[in-house]
């Protein structure tokens, strides 16, 4: 039996195992919660000192290499310098002196890219109704697609717009100036086709190419499409000025199931989103025919269509011509119809 003094020690050797223990269990405790509170802060935005001075140091560095990048601009390809002073949309202001009803030079800013673009959503929309007269001064420069004007009684346009209008043609041999007949109904001898255009000395220009250059169905004749229309439209601007307004129209659709193995409803609309971008990027103007022409899925509607999937009957030009009365560009010149938005009564 131990005695009073080893009893004594043995209450003392428990009470400090007990007092160990818990010692132990406050110290994994206080652990455990200093680990949750550094997993919460580092979730929540990282841990003051020296990460938030990393951060800030990563965020000046990029803040300065982006203002390096930003103060020297890609360089551009030379095709592109004829076109630095073209035509803006009349709405668009051109820093604090320009006016919004009047027509001014677009100046090229440092990025004018177009990047995914959709042809519907850079076209010209519905802006009021002009006269006819309208057209008295314009262009019209298209393939047989435009013969159409000349050649059907259902619409008046061939009485006011200089219709150059020829077959089998497209951007490659307007550049190139080639000599082509324009046709049934337009009274003229074979001509040159650039030199046609600017001699007529027009304020409007309207363009209408594509149904010949893409029958061929592989990427290089479509490239090469694109190439010449882009030169084209340099040089119509070059010999026309920046107060001259180009139209580019959409390639029209056409009927599923054509025999020509180039021209099919994808194609057209990924030539067409190119156009748009290209028309954009020049200062010209982009005109979706496919809004009057093409049915819900995109092809050339059957009540307007020719017999080889194509080409446009005479049911088209009539609504072609009040498409294109209600698709201009605004300006306070423009013989706007009564009722119209911009209509003016003669003083």
């Amino acid at each position: 039996m131990p005695t009073y003094r080893e009893f004594r020690e043995q209450v003392r050797r428990r009470k400090r195992k007990r007092a160990a223990r818990r010692a132990l269990i406050f110290v994994v405790v206080v652990a455990a919660v200093m680990a949750a509170a550094y997993g919460a802060i580092r979730l929540m935005g990282g841990l003051p000192g020296t990460d938030k001075s990393q951060s800030t140091a990563q965020s000046e560095s990029v803040a300065q290499s982006t203002a390096q990048s930003q103060s020297t601009p890609e360089s551009t390809p030379q095709s592109e310098s004829t076109s630095q002073s073209q035509p803006a949309a009349s709405l668009a202001a051109q820093g604090e002196t320009a006016a919004w009803d009047t027509m001014q030079p677009l100046e090229k800013t440092l990025d004018q890219t177009v990047n995914s673009p959709d042809f519907r959503l850079l076209a010209v929309p519905e802006n009021g109704q002009v006269d006819m007269k309208y057209f008295d001064r314009t262009a019209i420069l298209g393939d047989s697609v435009s013969q159409g004007w000349n050649v059907f009684g259902t619409s008046d346009m061939k009485e006011h717009a200089f219709v150059c209008a020829y077959k089998n043609i497209g951007p490659s041999q307007v550049v190139n100036n080639e000599v082509a007949d324009p046709g049934d109904g337009s009274g003229r001898e074979p001509e040159a086709i650039f030199d046609t255009i600017i001699n007529s000395n027009p304020k409007r220009l309207y363009i209408l190419l594509g149904t010949n250059a893409l029958v061929r169905n592989d990427d290089a004749a479509e490239q090469s499409y694109l190439a010449y229309y882009s030169q084209m439209l340099d040089k119509f601007r070059e010999a026309l000025g920046s107060e001259v307004a180009i139209y580019v129209q959409s390639v029209t659709p056409v009927r599923p199931g054509v025999s020509q193995p180039g021209l099919y409803r994808e194609r057209i609309q990924r030539v067409n989103n190119e156009l748009a971008k290209m028309a954009v990027e020049k200062g010209c103007y982009f005109i979706n025919l496919h809004d009057v022409l093409a049915d819900e899925n995109g092809d050339l509607r059957e009540d307007l269509a020719a017999r080889d999937g194509v080409h446009l009957n005479e049911n088209a030009y009539p609504l072609l011509r009040d498409y294109l009365t209600t698709h201009t560009v605004y300006n306070p010149e423009n013989p706007y119809l009564e009722g119209s938005p911009y209509y003016k009564a003669a003083e």
